[in-house]
């Protein structure tokens, strides 16, 4: 791990400059999209519902108002998991990789997961949600307000 990785840096291509869109796909490439700028945040994380449907510590989600992403390619290859009551997950059927997240508990909204973009985003995570929920497996301390 690098010293840049350790400081907090996240390791992400720049930030867009002057790009009023990023795109963005699944693993095969079967589903791809695009999400128009500006996005409303881009946050960590921690709650164990996403850990368990992304088998990993975190997930980076970027945040846009439903209407600014689209779905360009592969539409039919999409499968949705309601997660909890009034919580969805959509996923590529044929490689398994999650890209979107909607709740009732924020409406109106599309999250994507960060890693999905092939092109940079408009901002750099700016927080951690569910951070109580952190796996005790990774050393984690919330940044100083």
């Amino acid at each position: 791990m690098s010293d840049a990785t350790t400081a907090g840096t996240t390791g992400a291509a720049p930030l867009a400059r002057g790009a009023s869109q990023a795109r963005g796909r699944c693993h095969c490439g079967a589903v791809r999209f695009v999400a128009r700028f500006p996005s409303r945040f881009v946050a960590h994380c921690h709650c164990a519902s996403c850990r368990r449907a992304h088998g990993a510590a975190f997930v980076t989600w970027a945040g846009f108002p439903s209407p600014q992403v689209e779905v360009t390619a592969g539409a039919g290859h999409l499968a949705t998991h309601e997660s909890s009551p009034a919580t969805f997950r959509r996923f590529c059927r044929l490689c398994g990789t999650k890209l979107f997240f909607e709740s009732a508990k924020w409406p109106g909204e599309t999250h994507v997961a960060l890693a999905a973009f092939d092109d940079p985003v408009d901002r750099a995570p700016q927080g951690h949600a569910f951070a109580a929920e952190h796996v005790a497996w990774l050393p984690f301390e919330l940044p100083a307000p």
